[in-house]
């Protein structure tokens, strides 16, 4: 009677050792993310089991304590996951049973069946041998056809594939999985090659954790540096698959060992802003970023555009505040002394010339009569060049035959040989370029998708003058000229038939200082007149024998002086009425 009810609780362990009842919970998807280096193995079974609100206790052997698992897996089946665990990392050496309230025993197959199935009586347990459970790997059969032939030629040996792997379980005594390793090492063996090649190596099949680098690029790294070697990325994880030989294969983990290292920590990162007194910070931070960029620093400016980091380098931003006219710099502490070793050098206030600029219009005839030649040179002349554009430079410290510039012309003013047409003072910014009009504007007629517009056109004396002062002190200018008149106008709209204009480009190097005159701008004009005898040179046809019509023609030279001074900060131009500020 003993002996049957022994029977019948073996039965029934064995029943449930090894499986989970038809129940929707065990086909529950569960997510299990383990660290990079491994978790315990009791610890991933464990938090398994609780997912599935079941309470586990489990007892691993020795040789399984040290066992750890690196495993990510979302929404699988929760059977299929732990089945998955038990077989591959069990080894044959651990196995399962569900226990009433919802107890998961993990344990050794003899704990599992002793603690499942009651304790036996010794005469009873040795009557009847165990039923172990062990991984049989299969090298170079498929392991389906293995796995099928096991069947037909042991027929009481459970066997059955571990999936994606080369790998079969068997279950059965320790009888019958003796046999079952005799038999695969009779026939999973190398094929036969012919007698003329030699034997190559087994190719293996290993996984390789990529910690730190990128894994597609390691994988195009290996293949290059390790010839034969075949090597594919597991999808959307750092894991590389290797198919090589035993020598391929520590040559891959001699490289990886080297080369997936951590990365070394870079130098700290400040942030330091930057008040300007003089300088724009917008046109400052580009030039900031391009110097740092020849420096061989990576520079990101604002949002003007980015430059891209780098190789090696730690990128420095460098952003501009307009409201306040600050540059707000991040970086490492040597590229933050580099940037402010070169903002004072940057920042520094822009030099002024103040330029007086006279306009005089002198007729030729009043020019011929005081037998004046701008192409003259000698006495204070410093240098006479040719045609209509510079005629002399005159230095108004010295004379010529008791000739001084400003007060000839102010006698031909007085005795109306020459009008003054402008008389400006303005202060110009180093390599800035200041303007002087003196004129008019008209309004030229234009069709433009069958609509009139008047564009507007600046007539007259236009002088702009631009500025560079020299590190000698020497002022460089460079003065365009522009004279321009109305000939002939349209009597029945108004339009502009005929225009006159004058241009002149010139570049010259004078002292702090000097005057410099421009000469040779001729103004040509025409004076229509009509004397005759009152009321019989107004009758029709024979008018014209009564009357007397004259066109004179006058012609006038533009004369325009200049004369540079550098402002520095006390100073201010003398001809300025307000104080300097």
């Amino acid at each position: 009677m003993k002996r049957w009810i022994f029977g019948l609780w073996l039965v029934l362990a064995l029943a449930i050792a090894g499986s989970f009842p038809n129940d929707p919970r065990f086909d529950q998807p569960v997510t299990v993310r383990t660290s990079v280096e491994g978790d315990p193995l009791d610890v991933v079974l464990s938090a398994l089991a609780r997912a599935v609100e079941l309470t586990p206790v489990i007892k691993l052997p020795a040789e399984l304590s040290q066992t750890r698992v690196r495993l990510v897996a979302e929404e699988k089946p929760f059977r299929q996951l732990w089945d998955v665990l038990i077989r591959a990392y069990g080894e044959g050496r651990l196995d399962y049973a569900l226990i009433d309230d919802g107890i998961l025993l993990v344990a050794p197959p003899e704990v599992v069946a002793r603690t499942a199935g009651g304790a036996a009586e010794p005469e009873e347990a040795e009557a009847k041998p165990a039923v172990a459970r062990e991984f049989l790997s299969v090298n170079y059969l498929d392991p389906d056809e293995a796995a099928k032939l096991l069947k037909q030629e042991i027929p009481e040996l459970s066997v059955i594939r571990v999936p994606n792997q080369r790998l079969l379980i068997g279950r059965g005594t320790e009888a019958l999985l003796e046999e079952a390793r005799r038999l695969l090492a009779r026939i999973d063996v190398a094929p036969q090659v012919e007698e003329q090649e030699t034997a190559e190596a087994p190719v293996l099949r290993r996984f390789y954790t990529v910690r730190f680098l990128d894994p597609a690029k390691v994988a195009e790294f290996l293949i290059r540096e390790v010839p034969g070697v075949k090597v594919s990325q597991v999808p959307g994880q750092k894991v590389l698959i290797v198919r090589g030989t035993e020598e391929q294969q520590k040559e891959v983990q001699g490289i990886l060992a080297k080369i997936d290292v951590a990365p070394e920590a870079g130098p700290p990162i400040y942030q330091r802003t930057f008040k300007l007194s003089n300088a724009k910070a917008k046109d400052l931070a580009e030039v900031l970023s391009e110097a740092l960029k020849a420096k061989g620093v990576a520079a990101t400016p604002d949002e003007q555009g980015a430059q891209p980091p780098m190789e090696g380098a730690a990128p420095v931003s460098v952003v501009a505040d307009e409201r306040t006219n600050t540059l707000i710099v991040t970086g490492t502490a040597e590229q933050l002394a580099l940037v402010e070793e070169l903002i004072p050098e940057l920042d520094k206030p822009v030099e002024q010339v103040n330029v007086q600029v006279r306009i005089q219009e002198v007729t030729q005839s009043a020019l011929n009569n005081l037998g004046l030649n701008w192409e003259a040179a000698g006495g204070n002349l410093v240098a006479a060049l040719a045609d209509a554009g510079l005629q002399l430079i005159f230095d108004a410290t010295r004379s010529l035959a008791a000739l001084n510039i400003s007060a000839t012309l102010n006698a031909l003013e007085k005795q109306g040989l020459s009008r003054r047409v402008n008389d400006s003072n303005i202060t110009v910014l180093n390599n800035q370029t200041g303007k002087i009009q003196s004129g008019f504007t008209f309004f030229i007629r234009r069709v433009v998708d069958n609509q009139v517009e008047k564009v507007p056109y600046d007539a007259g004396v236009i002088v702009e003058v631009t500025p560079q002062v020299t590190n000698s002190g020497e002022i460089v200018l460079k003065v365009h000229t522009e004279v321009s008149d109305i000939l002939e106008r349209n009597p029945v709209d108004g339009d502009v038939d005929k225009l006159s204009k004058q241009v002149s480009e010139t570049i010259l190097r004078v002292k702090d200082g000097q005057t410099v005159v421009i000469g040779g701008l001729i103004k040509n004009s025409t004076k229509f007149s009509k004397q005759g005898i009152p009321l019989l040179s107004d009758i029709p046809l024979i008018g014209a024998l009564f009357s007397q019509t004259t066109n004179e023609r006058e012609d006038s030279e533009l004369i325009i002086v200049l004369k540079a001074r550098r402002v520095t900060p006390t100073q201010c131009p003398a001809s300025l009425e307000v104080p300097c500020p």
